[in-house]
Parts: structure tokens; sequence; C-alpha cells
């Protein structure tokens, strides 16, 4: 697993914890995070995922309404975000802004891959907690869905009722208020955190799209990333596995490091470097992605438990049993029946 300290310890913008001041008494919601008033003056300041996850929880005690959040993210909508945001409203097509969204919005919320992924007839816009972000997860997940949802309402004017929203925890005690804000499906208790589309859709056009103004977003975006480049590293690690794994022309279900660090244009040594400054591996980030994407698969009754073995790449399924156990402590067969298996309840 991910080394917590390291993620913690990751650099970003104070923007949303000088917006969320406006909110709240400023010493309560700082309480235990070192910041002060002269911090959130300076606008070069950037604070450490720690201090961000300090201050969120301190929002669960504060905040009189526990679905504050929702119309705080939709106050943010557009704006805010750096050049994540022109980004996002000055893309060509609808899938250039999602995907340029997925892949530099999480340089602002460290502590949060994103990847894109298609399946049939939809695109999964999936959202991936490096760390277990514990009672605050809800308002980490969910904010940069409501970014995600509106820009679709107000660039696109799309169909939303043709959207589903997949959250991988349990509903929340609020879970009815998310329905004035996510005007489509809610599941909770799936495999993954994912907003999912018609795959259609990632063709429409922006009728406000700018060729220079895109341009130009992209390469500030960029030059934002270099700034973490161990965790610039992981995303596109994890995106690699990804694709990889999607491949129908694929010789094995996953790439190998030295494959996966030429394709980054990489040397396999200075991968290997930057995964180890995270507290991590290849090894265990392919273990990690493996483990995600059995939960996934064994989701669907209709595939059989020798099938999931064979795609995710394991020369029997007893092999696979033996790692699926480390990974839940239950075999595949009694997750899939039992109370290990994720309930999921809809809103």
């Amino acid at each position: 697993m991910l080394d917590r300290s390291a993620i913690e310890a990751l650099l970003m913008p104070i923007t949303y914890g000088r917006h969320l001041a406006r909110l709240f008494d400023l010493e309560r919601i700082f309480a235990g995070t070192g910041l002060t008033q002269e911090n959130l003056q300076d606008p070069e300041y950037r604070i450490t995922v720690a201090q961000l996850l300090t201050y969120t929880h301190n929002t669960l005690e504060l905040a009189e309404d526990p679905a504050w959040y929702y119309e705080w993210a939709n106050s943010l909508a557009d704006h805010f975000h750096g050049p994540a945001s022109i980004a996002l409203v000055s893309a060509p097509t609808l899938g250039h802004g999602i995907d340029a969204f997925l892949r530099y919005f999480p340089s602002r919320i460290p502590y949060m891959h994103m990847q894109g992924r298609h399946e049939g007839e939809y695109f999964y816009a999936e959202l991936c907690p490096l760390i277990d972000l514990g009672a605050v997860k809800p308002i980490l997940v969910e904010t940069p869905i409501v970014l995600l949802q509106k820009h679709l309402e107000t660039v696109y004017g799309v169909d939303l009722s043709q959207v589903v929203l997949e959250l991988d925890y349990p509903a929340t005690a609020h879970a009815d208020r998310c329905r004035a804000y996510f005007p489509f499906p809610v599941h909770f208790g799936t495999t993954r955190n994912a907003l999912v589309i018609p795959a259609e859709w990632r063709a429409l056009r922006n009728l406000g799209h700018v060729e220079s103004t895109w341009v130009h977003a992209l390469a500030q975006c960029e030059a934002t990333m270099a700034s973490s480049v161990e965790r610039e590293t992981l995303g596109r690690v994890r995106a690699c596995l990804a694709s990889g794994f999607e491949r129908e022309d694929r010789l094995r279900p996953l790439p190998t490091l030295d494959e996966v660090a030429a394709s980054l244009h990489l040397t396999s040594r200075t991968l290997i470097r930057r995964l180890r400054r995270l507290g991590t591996s290849y090894r265990e980030v392919t273990d990690e992605f493996l483990r995600a994407r059995a939960r996934e698969l064994l989701a669907n009754d209709q595939m059989k438990i020798k099938q999931v073995s064979a795609l995710l790449g394991f020369d029997s399924p007893a092999n696979f049993g033996k790692a699926f156990k480390r990974w839940y402590g239950v075999s595949p067969g009694s997750f899939r029946s039992g109370p290990g298996r994720p309930a999921s309840e809809d809103v």
C-alpha cells in the first residue's frame, strides 16, 4: 500500500481552505492545522494533504447541515481550480474536457487519482482515493463530481437522466438530499466511485471552444503537474495499467514494469525510484489494481470465478483464490455470496 505519510506530505493549493474560511469560524475550522489568516492572504501559499484532511474533518462538527458541501461545491462550479478550470471549459469536445479534468485535477487534490474507462456503451470517470479518507470521504469524493455534473449541464445541456453515479461507500445519513444536486440515479455501496455517462457524449462539440485558450491551458496544467513528479508518475502508471487491461490485443493482463517505464519515457530504475519515494513499488501498485478490479468483476454475477481469474491473468482459479483471500480475507465465492460483498443502495 502507499505510504500514508508520503501522501499526507504532498502539497496542494490553499484555495479551498480559503473559501471554507468564509463559511466557518476561522480559528475553529483551522484548529490543529497551524494555518493562519496570513497564510490565507498569500496567493502562492501551499498546504499539505494532512492539513486539508484536518480542516475538512473540522467541518463535520462545525456544519449544522451535514449536506452543506453540495451547495458549496455548486458555488465553485467551473471556477477556482486553476488552469484545470480553463482546460475544462475551453476543450474542443466533451471528451477532451473530461480527459483533461481527470488528468490534471488531481494535481490540486493529490490524495486522489482519477481515470477514465470505456465499458461498452458507457464511459466511467473514476475517482480513486490514494489513502483512506475516513469520515470525510463523501465530501472529498462527491465535491469533484458536483463540478463535473455542473459542467455537463451548463456547457453541453445534456439529458442528465442518462447519467449514473456509483459510490463505493454506504449511503450517508443525508443521502436523500443528494437528489437535489444529482438529478440522476445514485448507487451507494458499489465497487467504485464513478460518474457514468453515455460514451457517445464524448464527441459532443463545445461551442465555446477557443483553440488558443485550450492550448495555453494545457501548457499551464502540464507545468503545474511538474511540481509533483512522483505523484504525477503514480497517476500515469495507474492510467497505463487501466488502458493495458482494456486492450483486446493484449498478450498479458497487465504490462510489465519495463513496458510501463518505456511508455512513460523513463528508465525502469527511475520509475522504481519515484514510486519508492511515495512508499510503494510497481508490484504493490499492480497488486492494488488487481485487487480493485477483482472486486468489480465479482460484482457481475453473470461472470464465473474462473473467468475472473483468467481475465486478471492468474494461471489457475486456485492461485486467484489465494490472492483474493490475501486481499479480502475470504474466498471469491464467499465474498460473492456473503456479507463481505457490498450491498448496493439506490437513491
